[in-house]
């Protein structure tokens, strides 16, 4: 089928769709979605979740390093890469009692504590815009991510420390 036919004869077939076939119609809009106007000035929501590797290196405290101290790390990351950038999933908060109770409560704003350990970074630019400041964050992010011996760490946060002292 030619690509110029393609969404025009799905966008057809939607409309003749009965109401009761949800998944078709959440699939095909979903399809409708993955074509990009790149000259298009409306802005778009670009959503990932990046994996924090937990499981491979236990010792590491990759919350705190992406924190930094008292959210000056993310927040920075945040300001240079133009995306809200937030530490979601088990292990997240600080008081596990509380995250545990959260869980079981079911809360869908609080759904995120079931998934494991992850990066949520999300954008709203215009589309082209859109994806270079996803890869922008996600470059940022990785920078993370990678475990580094623990005399570098207490270098690097005695630098943050002594930044901030001078900054305020």
């Amino acid at each position: 089928m030619e690509d110029t036919k393609y969404l025009p004869e799905l966008l057809a077939e939607k409309d003749s769709l009965d109401s009761s076939f949800t998944h078709a119609m959440k699939l095909i809009t979903a399809e409708k979605e993955t074509y990009l106007d790149l000259f298009a000035t409306k802005t778009m929501k670009l959503k990932e979740r990046v994996l924090i590797p937990t499981k491979q290196y236990p010792r590491v405290n990759f919350v705190g390093k992406l924190l930094g101290p008292q959210g000056s790390t993310i927040k920075r990351l945040q300001e240079e890469t133009g995306a809200k950038i937030s530490v979601l999933g088990k292990g997240s908060m600080r008081d596990k009692n509380k995250e545990e109770e959260l869980r079981k409560g079911g809360e869908s704003k609080y759904a995120h504590l079931a998934m494991e350990l992850h990066v949520f970074i999300e954008v709203t630019a215009p589309i082209p815009e859109n994806y270079l400041r996803m890869a922008h964050a996600m470059d940022e992010v990785k920078k993370f991510l990678i475990p580094v011996s623990e005399i570098f760490y207490s270098i690097y946060l005695n630098l943050l420390f002594m930044y901030n002292f001078v900054t305020s």
